[in-house]
């Protein structure tokens, strides 16, 4: 899969729906939240000049958790109808999402599965899926969030990263940015505790930076049923084999520690493997990296004997 920046493609952001999506992020400062990104757009060869009018949120059945989201489809299609009846020539451009909660500083590999299964939909109205990821929160500056925008193509790998210098933010009228339902919802909205919420989790952003530069194969995806971030992927060893590593993140604690194990293992790998069963790593590259080496020294002790 090939990702990188695309200086070809701009974004046109109306400042009405980028601050209800900063207003959305606000309210769920510890739960991963999102949207319906609608707009127009202008396709020149390859060029795609996108502009997004408006965003719809995730409505009042939305489910939240600090690394999940499950949108409202009924309440966004319903509100879509009633904007497409005031602007007819309105289209779904794409999705908006949170990492600000979790610390992951790009698409997961989940995202991207989900992002190219929609744009190659045969219901996806458009060549093209546009998606904004919010990243972390702002300390200063002009905005309060930091974001990324990325386009998926329709029959192709390819996802383009568009650089800040193609977004640009204009003070013209939104079509519609409501949040309706999470605002005043009690019942799906998050509970308010006296205590702080939890501060994103720092390893995650350095895990993936670094899976990223040096082992990209290893993707970033999501336990439904554990409710947990893992990675998995195949690591190459010195004698050219691979082998598939899972590395599990266990949230339970309010400083998440990480295990790791190997999918399938030959019987040869058991020895180091079971060192590993209950030993815990305060990152998930640390985890990757010592039993790598690990395994690595077995294979280079092996050869040698």
């Amino acid at each position: 899969m090939f990702r990188g920046k695309h200086p070809a493609h701009k974004i046109t952001i109306t400042k009405g729906a980028l601050e209800a999506i900063f207003d959305e992020c606000d309210l769920y400062d510890s739960h991963e939240t999102g949207g319906r990104l609608i707009g127009t757009y202008h396709k020149t060869g390859e060029h795609y000049d996108i502009h997004l009018h408006g965003v719809i949120g995730p409505g009042p059945q939305a489910k939240r958790s600090a690394v999940s989201l499950f949108q409202d489809g009924h309440y966004q299609e319903e509100v879509f109808r009633k904007v497409e009846e005031v602007h007819p020539h309105v289209e779904h451009l794409g999705n908006w999402h949170t990492h600000h909660c979790n610390g992951l500083a790009t698409l997961s590999g989940r995202d991207h599965e989900t992002y190219h299964r929609t744009v190659n939909h045969e219901k996806h109205n458009t060549d093209f899926f546009y998606a904004l990821l919010v990243v972390k929160k702002n300390h200063g500056g002009s905005q309060r969030y930091q974001i990324k925008h990325f386009v998926f193509h329709r029959n192709s790998q390819r996802v383009d990263e568009i650089p800040p210098s193609h977004v640009h933010v204009f003070d013209g009228p939104e079509w519609w940015a409501g949040n309706a339902g999470p605002a005043t919802s009690k019942e799906h909205a998050p509970a308010h505790h006296s205590t702080p919420a939890p501060a994103p989790n720092a390893q995650r952003l350095k895990d993936q930076e670094f899976f990223a530069d040096f082992y990209p194969n290893l993707k970033g995806l999501v336990s439904k049923s554990l409710g947990a971030l893992y990675w998995k992927g195949p690591v190459a060893l010195i004698d050219g084999s691979r082998v598939e590593l899972l590395v599990m993140e266990n949230p339970a604690d309010s400083t998440p520690s990480y295990s790791i194990t190997v999918t399938s293992p030959d019987a040869a790998l058991h020895g180091v493997l079971d060192l590993y069963k209950d030993r815990q790593f305060e990152s998930a590259r640390h985890a990757v990296m010592q039993l790598r080496d690990n395994l690595n020294h077995l294979l280079f002790t092996q050869r040698k004997a």
